[in-house]
């Protein structure tokens, strides 16, 4: 299988590509046939070299702390019924855990089914910003009828939290 690796540390053009062993679900895991891999600011600031005390990141690594895909294989303990169905789940620490790839396994407590309707790019751009605005307008509490300040909506949070304040009335 085909990866994308990081064999030191910097900007993109760190990211080379490699050959691996096809991934296999251990118990309570799945493999996922990656669609689209997302990625996020503090993963190319750790692919850069910072946060190393906050980030476990060992020199080859493959990025990518999310995907979107088709779940291909599951491990014991996991409902067969995912196979064949299209999700969306993380693959482990932020910084990177194996989304940079053809197959990435994750753990099946983190797969969420992608409605039909729903692009798997789309849905891999949701992974982070859209899991943080719709908890942070639950704790929040936002409710129809009232006015709502969003400082930074020109960013992608910002971007869902307009749609979902507007969604709230």
């Amino acid at each position: 299988m085909r990866v994308i690796q990081v064999e030191r540390f910097g900007g993109p053009e760190v990211l080379v590509p490699a050959d691996a062993p096809d991934p296999v679900a251990g118990p309570g895991q799945a493999v996922v046939r990656v669609s689209a891999a997302d990625i996020g600011f503090v993963e190319t600031q750790i692919r850069a070299g910072a946060f190393g005390d906050y980030f476990t990141v060992v020199l080859p690594y493959v990025p990518g702390h999310g995907v979107t895909g088709e779940v291909i294989d599951v491990g014991a303990g996991v409902d067969r019924g995912w196979v064949g169905r299209r999700v969306a789940a993380y693959t482990g620490e932020q910084g990177g855990r194996g989304g940079y790839a053809e197959r990435a396994v994750v753990e099946a407590a983190a797969l969420v089914p992608v409605p039909d309707g729903l692009d798997l790019h789309d849905a891999a751009a949701l992974l982070h910003d859209g899991v943080t605005a719709l908890h942070l307008l639950d704790v929040v509490g936002v409710r129809a009828g009232e006015w709502v300040l969003i400082t930074a909506a020109a960013g992608g949070m910002g971007l869902l939290l307009v749609q979902l304040a507007h969604a709230a009335g």
